[in-house]
């Protein structure tokens, strides 16, 4: 069978399987019982600050705080663990979490968890709910300065070395899929933006935003340069477990309902505090 048909079937039955299926723990979700939400180690500002095992008190990111107080608002005590990527995307796959964010909607990923559909009368298909995301956002291509390397928004030119992009990313599906390139996943992106300045890659793939700002962390705003035109544009989403979603499928409702209640709400003001923060 072809790999994309059964990966597509595969999706259809995970999902449908945790609406028919009658979960072993029949009761609601424990609340004394704390809401485990796993999260890339590392630092992109200002969606998620510092690289440790736990976010820091003191500004830990736009993300964690719009759902740590989505949790508090239904009850839960939000207890944020931070892994490599694909070890977080193993983990939600595995029920060993209840949630892992920031997760851009894939089909494939439908089989290890649950993202916030349409109802069923607004969309068959499956669809995400766009209301009940946690953010926008745009990838975009960093390059040298000087480089004849470019995007223009169909095709790629003067691709001499290879395109860097963090491992397990969308994007990286994306340059495999639709130009048959296979990105260098070996370096996370302060690494692979450092590599690119030294004429090491040709260019690297990180959400617009995030790169900004490393490009200005580290010093990097003389050699770097972000190409104008996007090269992907995506919606994020807390992912929520299956174990989670079968238990409560209410509550996992209620939280990302109030998600969209949170994010509306506060995601302008801290905007605003994360840009002015040194």
């Amino acid at each position: 069978m072809n790999c994309k048909i059964f990966l597509a079937l595969a999706a259809k039955l995970a999902v449908v399987t945790s609406l028919l299926i009658v979960p072993l723990k029949t009761t609601a979700w424990a609340k004394d019982q704390p809401f485990v939400v796993c999260a890339e180690n590392q630092s992109y500002p200002p969606y998620s600050m510092g690289d440790k095992t736990t976010f820091p008190m003191k500004n830990p990111g736009i993300l964690v705080e719009i759902i740590d107080a989505s949790l508090k608002k239904n009850g839960f005590k939000a207890q944020f663990i931070r892994r490599p990527w694909k070890r977080c995307l193993k983990l939600i796959e595995q029920n060993k979490v209840d949630a892992i964010f920031p997760s851009i909607h894939l089909k494939e990923r439908e089989i290890i968890g649950r993202y916030p559909y349409l109802p069923v009368r607004v969309s068959i298909s499956n669809k995400p709910d766009p209301k009940r995301r946690l953010r926008r956002v745009t990838y975009s291509l960093f390059k040298r300065k000087g480089s004849e390397f470019d995007w223009d928004g169909t095709r790629f030119s003067n691709f001499n070395q290879s395109i860097g992009a963090p491992i397990g990313y969308a994007v990286v599906k994306k340059l495999k899929e639709d130009h048959n390139i296979t990105a260098n996943t070996r370096h996370l992106p302060t690494k692979g933006l450092a590599l690119v300045a030294k004429a090491h890659l040709d260019a690297y793939i990180v959400e617009s935003t995030v790169g900004n700002n490393l490009v200005k962390k580290h010093g990097l705003n003389d050699k770097l340069i972000k190409i104008e035109q996007p090269f992907a544009s995506y919606d994020w989403y807390m992912m929520i477990s299956h174990q989670f979603y079968n238990t409560d499928p209410q509550m996992a409702d209620k939280i990302w309902t109030t998600l969209e209640q949170v994010r509306q709400e506060k995601m302008p003001k801290l905007i605003e505090h994360y840009n002015s923060l040194p």
